[in-house]
């Protein structure tokens, strides 16, 4: 069996795949509400410790005695922080008649931009202020665990049924958070939304993948990524408007519901059905697609696509460590998906820090995925994969880097504040471009025996550096004064430069026969590969993966 034959047939990307490839990734622009959401459910408003004995203390001044209690009680922050207060401590007079400080356990926040968040609720601040990358690691790490769980559900019982099944605990999950009880509950429930996540997105990636016909699936993975670029802005979009985080939670959750209708809207994927010996559904779909794209299948047709050929030979992600120049590109490859991960999540959870508007801030640094998208398509065929994949890499770090002088020399400034943005930005555009290039080139590089256990690894090894990017952005929480603002800046950078440095080793794709054997990945790159003509090719890059949303 063949399925380009039904690619030939029914054409590559007739109205049918069209339909499959336009709706199908609206399930990445749900993921783009929820991914960051608690940038804004979690984001930390100023506050101060609240006064003893004032049942209604607030965070902005009340009257002239409050401000006389306020100054007596509440220390001044540091000249070189960004707030009015101390935020954790509490002056009070000891029996001597010294002024003395001694932490406190309540506080008042401001009002002025966000009318609630969770982390206030909860009180995710001073020694607890670790609560929130706590909280945001869950969600990775439900991530993590989900992306090695999901494949094989979505192999073993369908992409149909892994997708309705996953979107209904992905929207519980994710509605019921409006209404939790406590930090222990939320983290469950926030680890079955990353969980769940995977399963509502990936199997549709991988049915687009396997609708169209090769020469198109390029596009197919790019509509998911504007897809998810169209959440990410619709979120940001919602936080304005919404400045009460459990409201903004309901309307943010409520379209997964949706997704419901598609087990009687949305086909399973013919070729998985196939491979599952369920030919007359097969059959059903692939003649309904032709009727879709006005085409006629000839007599027979079936009798050749539904023939057995043989299985290509089979390796394991070890045997890519037997050879040091092999596993030494491998590890570089790991590194770059591990260093973009964290940067790309990093820089956009970090963005409310970087002075100005917070919304501006999340506005543009979502909006950084657009040219940088669009640079990939208009680059790719022109420069190749290695170059734009060392340029993102090193174009981000040093847009990152770059905002250690502005951050710590250039104070509360905003001509400062302004260049400290913009350097950010450029962070972020590379990157964006990083991320896209890591699907693209993994891809290519990956010998054909593991190329899907290769895709794998470095999906886990990206996963890890979205558990560790809560943690490096909230680092200026842990660190004081001007230092501490800049030092995520300068994990981001210095993790992104050392990525696009040690890029520099690894070979060129484009244009290149693809690896299928270990063997061939080895000399991948040194010289031309040469293949036998009874080895079993099945050289598919992009079979189940192409240049993806940042998912």
């Amino acid at each position: 069996m063949h399925f380009d034959l039904v690619y030939e047939e029914i054409g590559e990307f007739g109205p049918f795949q069209k339909y499959i490839v336009l709706v199908g990734p609206l399930t990445s622009f749900y993921a783009g509400l929820l991914f960051v959401s608690t940038f804004f459910t979690l984001a930390i408003p100023d506050h101060r410790c609240a006064l003893p004995g004032w049942a209604n203390d607030t965070y902005s001044i009340q009257s002239l005695a409050h401000f006389e209690a306020v100054n007596s009680s509440i220390p001044p922050a540091d000249a070189d922080e960004k707030y009015i207060y101390d935020q954790c401590n509490l002056r009070y007079t000891d029996a001597d008649g010294n002024k003395r400080l001694r932490p406190c356990h309540a506080w008042v926040y401001d009002k002025s931009i966000f009318q609630s968040t969770l982390a206030a609720d909860l009180n995710m601040v001073c020694d607890q202020s670790l609560m929130k990358s706590n909280a945001q690691m869950t969600f990775f790490g439900g991530l993590l665990v989900g992306s090695l769980m999901t494949g094989v559900a979505s192999d073993r019982y369908g992409r149909k049924r892994t997708l309705v099944i996953s979107s209904i605990f992905y929207f519980v999950a994710a509605l019921s958070i409006a209404w939790t009880p406590g930090f222990i509950v939320y983290l469950i429930q926030t680890f079955c939304v990353g969980f769940f996540s995977v399963g509502n997105f990936m199997p549709v990636y991988v049915l687009c993948m396997e609708f169209v016909g090769p020469s198109y699936r390029r596009i197919a993975g790019l509509i998911g990524g504007f897809h998810w670029l169209f959440g990410n802005l619709a979120l940001g979009a919602l936080g304005y408007g919404i400045r009460d985080w459990v409201t903004l939670q309901i309307v943010t959750a409520s379209p997964g519901i949706l997704f419901q209708l598609w087990w009687w809207f949305f086909p399973e994927s013919p070729r998985w059905l196939f491979m599952q010996g369920r030919l007359a559904e097969s059959e059903a779909i692939i003649r309904k697609a032709a009727r879709w794209n006005k085409t006629s299948l000839p007599d027979g047709f079936f009798l050749k696509v539904f023939q057995t050929t043989p299985e290509p030979n089979q390796a394991q992600i070890w045997h890519l460590f037997r050879n040091r120049t092999l596993g030494l590109r491998t590890l570089i490859v790991f590194f770059n998906w591990f260093a973009v991960c964290l940067a790309y999540y990093g820089l956009t959870l970090n963005s409310g820090d970087l002075g100005g508007d917070l919304y501006v801030n999340f506005f543009l640094t979502t909006l950084m995925d657009l040219p940088a998208s669009l640079a990939c398509i208009l680059l790719l065929e022109r420069t190749g994969r290695k170059p734009l994949l060392v340029g993102g890499m090193i174009t981000g770090g040093v847009g990152c880097l770059s905002t250690v002088f502005t951050i710590i020399y250039g104070g509360k400034d905003p001509e400062y504040e302004t260049a400290t943005r913009i350097l950010a930005l450029i962070g972020k555009f590379g990157a964006s471009v990083g991320f896209t290039m890591a699907y693209m080139y993994s891809g290519e590089f990956f010998p054909t025996v593991v190329r899907n256990a290769g895709m794998g690894s470095s999906s886990c090894m990206a996963r890890v550096g979205g558990i560790l990017a809560p943690y490096i952005a909230d680092l200026d929480r842990l660190v004081g004064g001007s230092f501490g603002h800049a030092l995520p800046q300068i994990v981001f950078g210095a993790l992104s430069l050392t990525a696009g440095i040690l890029a520099l080793y690894l070979p060129e794709t484009r244009g290149r026969k693809l690896p299928e054997t270990i063997e061939q990945g080895i000399k991948f790159g040194s010289e031309e590969i040469e293949y036998s003509p009874k080895e079993a090719i099945v050289n598919q890059a992009f079979d189940g993966q192409e240049e993806n949303t940042k998912l």
